[in-house]
């Protein structure tokens, strides 16, 4: 168990998968805040981060690649949910479906 508790003290646990790595992401460093890798955490999962909390402030390569495989699946569910939102609005206002040309549907319907 000492290896554990070495590596909980040198912050190699990922706070995923609770795993021991050699290369981790700092979840609160410079490349961990471009990523916005907490806040993809605390909307994705079912666990929350901060800075303050007591557990592992890093992620390993396994986890960081699930994550962002999450948020691209989440953004391109949101970019077809838009796209259906507007074909409807232009069906809504006689467009054929496949036929439909770009009107000046109110974007505010």
């Amino acid at each position: 168990m000492g290896s554990l508790d070495r590596g909980v003290l040198t912050g190699f646990i990922c706070r995923l998968c609770s795993e021991m790595h050699r290369v981790v992401l700092h979840i609160y460093g410079q490349e961990g805040i471009r990523l916005c890798i907490s806040e993809k955490i605390n909307k994705y999962l079912s666990i929350n981060v901060s800075p303050s909390d007591p557990l592992p402030k890093t992620i390993c390569n396994n986890c960081l690649e699930r994550l962002e495989n999450q948020h691209r699946l989440v953004m391109r569910i949101e970019q077809a949910a838009n796209m259906l939102k507007g074909h409807r609005r232009h069906v809504g206002h006689g467009c054929h479906v496949g036929l439909c040309v770009p009107c000046n549907v109110n974007q505010n319907k």
